[in-house]
C-alpha cells in the first residue's frame, strides 16, 4: 500500500490515558474502522514511520511532546494525514483552515456520534489530500493558533 495514502481508513488514537484509547478504539472498532494506539506523540511518530494511517485522533495535552507538536510533525512528514484533536479548550479560532489537515476539535467529554462524524469528515479530507485535490502548503493560521494554545 502506498505510504502517502496510508493504512486506508485506519485511525491512530494518541492519548496518554489508556482508558481513553480503549474507549475510542472500541467505538472505532464497533463502527468498522481499523485503528492503532499510541501513548505519546513520540510513539505516534514511530507508528506512522512503520505504517502510516489516514487519520490521527490526538489529545492535545500529553506529557513530553504534546498533540500540538505531533500535529506539526504530521503536517511536515505526512501532509495527507487528517488530524482530529481532542481538547478541553472550548473555542477554536475561526481562521484555522481545513487546509491545515486539522478537521475537527472535539471538546472533552465528547460523544461517540461526534467522534464518528469528525472521522467521516477526516477520511474524506484524507482521500482528497492524497489525490492532490487539497492545497497543503500553507498552514500559517494553524501554526499561530497552535503556538498561542501551547503558550497557555
Amino acid at each position: 500500500m502506498c505510504a502517502e495514502r496510508g493504512w486506508m481508513g485506519a485511525v491512530l488514537v494518541v492519548d496518554d490515558e489508556p482508558s481513553i484509547r480503549q474507549l475510542v478504539g472500541r467505538w472505532l472498532r464497533d463502527a468498522g474502522h481499523s485503528y492503532a494506539e499510541a501513548e505519546s506523540a513520540d510513539a505516534a511518530m514511530a507508528v506512522m514511520a512503520s505504517q502510516p494511517v489516514s487519520v490521527v485522533f490526538c489529545d492535545i495535552q500529553m506529557p513530553g511532546h504534546d498533540g500540538l507538536w505531533l500535529t506539526r510533525q504530521l503536517r511536515e512528514h505526512y501532509p495527507a494525514t487528517a488530524v482530529v484533536l481532542a481538547t478541553g479548550v472550548t473555542t477554536v479560532p475561526p481562521n484555522v483552515s481545513m487546509q491545515s489537515g486539522v478537521l475537527a476539535y472535539l471538546v472533552k467529554p465528547f460523544r461517540r456520534e461526534t467522534l464518528l462524524e469528525a472521522l467521516a469528515q477526516a477520511l474524506k479530507w484524507h482521500e482528497r489530500a492524497a489525490a492532490g485535490e487539497v492545497r497543503l502548503q500553507d498552514a500559517a493560521a494553524l501554526d499561530r493558533w497552535l503556538d498561542d494554545l501551547g503558550s497557555q
